[in-house]
């Protein structure tokens, strides 16, 4: 091995398995740092390899979807634990059939070692895990299942990390990963699906203002007619 100074550590390069699994990938990674844009100190960060070993360049991992706290947004080439401090906090894997059995036996071991909070699976197309979203926290023992919650008949994955409920989706292209706020009930599974929410949300706010200040135009109105026809009228010879 070459002394420590002298190691480098390359980056990752990353090739989509599908159509679904890059749109899953992706449709991940953007709605998580639309949720996250006012946080400085959150990464979130798509197939960023990460080193773990000071000096070792030959043992990595590349997540296809990680979120660190406490570390910054700034712009890094790869992700170096000796010099962030800690490892990431939440990792999302999206399975594909070259990588479904090592991200279920292998990865899993690697990211309980390393430290990480919280490991996430998407099987985007249905038919590589026994159901779509599987999430698992570290607890004493490794790895437990993260706690589950029914809303509507639906079945949502809590991610203390994130302070989201999650869920996988069937859509056109695959499945997706849904997230929902608990504080507010809003649902997305991308940045541009929020941010049209959040449009369409405020377009009714201002209705709903507008149609306040309509009846109360009229009422004042009313009120005026009332009065003027109340009022004793002032004769000529005044």
């Amino acid at each position: 091995m070459p002394q420590t100074e002298e190691v480098e550590y390359p980056e990752g390069r990353w090739v989509a398995q599908s159509v679904s699994h890059g749109d899953a990938v992706e449709q991940a990674t953007g709605s998580l740092r639309h949720h996250f844009r006012e946080r400085e100190d959150v990464l979130v960060a798509m197939e960023l390899v990460v080193y773990y070993r000071r000096g070792d360049n030959r043992v990595w991992l590349q997540p296809d979807v990680q979120v660190v706290h406490g570390v910054g947004r700034g712009g890094r080439s790869v992700f170096k634990v000796w010099e962030e401090g800690k490892p990431p906090d939440f990792v999302l894997e999206v399975a594909s059939p070259s990588t479904a059995g090592k991200d279920a036996q292998h990865k899993v071991g690697e990211y309980a070692s390393l430290g990480v909070r919280e490991y996430w699976r998407l099987d985007p197309v249905g038919e590589l895990m026994a159901r779509p979203l599987q999430g698992y926290v570290a607890g004493a023992g490794g790895y437990e299942p993260a706690p589950a919650v029914a809303i509507e008949g639906r079945t949502w994955l809590r991610s203390e990390v994130l302070g989201l409920e999650l869920r996988g989706e069937r859509r056109e292209r695959g499945t997706v990963l849904v997230f929902r706020d608990p504080s507010t009930g809003e649902e997305w599974a991308s940045a541009a699906e929020r941010e049209r929410q959040a449009i369409e949300r405020e377009l009714q706010a201002a209705e709903r203002r507008a149609n306040a200040a309509d009846e109360r135009a009229r009422a004042l109105e009313e009120r005026l007619r009332a009065l003027t026809a109340d009022s004793p009228h002032t004769s000529a010879e005044e």
